[in-house]
């Protein structure tokens, strides 16, 4: 019997990692981890939006880390962050991490972000279908520590 069970990611930018990414005209950095449409929303005529930028970054990393998926590097172009009519962020999945959520039972992810002066957080929950078999031990649960957000934004 299948059930369905609760997933949830979170994540922390600091914005002055990406300050330093911008500040260096390390925009190749950027449209590696942005999607065009991602890129539009976050650029202004007078340059990047920091907090928008941290949010999509942190948002991607909460998805990210929803998903379950073992020794695979973050898929930066297949986990989109846009915005919905009403202005709420609005997750698109494709490629990769599209597959990965199909593999799970994921149908729909939501995401929250938040951000202030230095950091940008999100978190990104959705219901997935739990395995047929259970963990056998219903009152414990494994403990696997997450990597830091640093790991992955080192990455092209």
């Amino acid at each position: 019997m299948s059930t369905t069970g609760i997933r949830v990611g979170v994540d922390l930018v600091p914005l002055t990692r990406v300050r330093e990414m911008t500040a260096a005209g390390d925009d190749g950095r950027l449209h590696r981890m942005l999607t065009p449409a991602e890129t539009a929303l976050s650029r202004f005529p007078t340059g990047w939006d920091l907090h928008g930028v941290a949010g999509r970054l942190a948002a991607k990393e909460a998805v990210f880390k929803l998903l379950h998926v073992p020794d695979r590097p973050l898929p930066w172009q297949s986990i989109e962050i846009l915005k919905s009519p009403g202005e709420w962020p609005l997750v698109r999945l494709t490629g990769p991490a599209l597959r990965w959520a199909a593999d799970a039972g994921i149908q729909a992810v939501d995401v929250s972000i938040s951000h202030e002066e230095l950091f940008a957080v999100a978190v990104a929950a959705t219901a997935a279908a739990a395995p047929a078999h259970p963990h056998p031990h219903p009152h414990t649960y494994p403990y696997k520590e997450e990597p830091h957000a640093e790991h992955h934004l080192v990455q092209p």
